[in-house]
């Protein structure tokens, strides 16, 4: 995500949209030190 840019990925179930990811949700699912570092990378970019 971060070397592309990408804020926001589609979920898809086969050829149909379900959902979108956004880079919060990873951040949030990521332990604190690990959040810090993942939105430094983006953020940079």
């Amino acid at each position: 995500m971060a070397r592309h840019k990408v804020r926001r990925l589609p979920a898809i179930d086969g050829h149909r949209l379900v959902g979108v990811v956004a880079l919060a949700d990873v951040a949030r699912a990521l332990p604190d030190p690990q959040v810090g570092e993942l939105l430094d990378a983006l953020s940079s970019g």
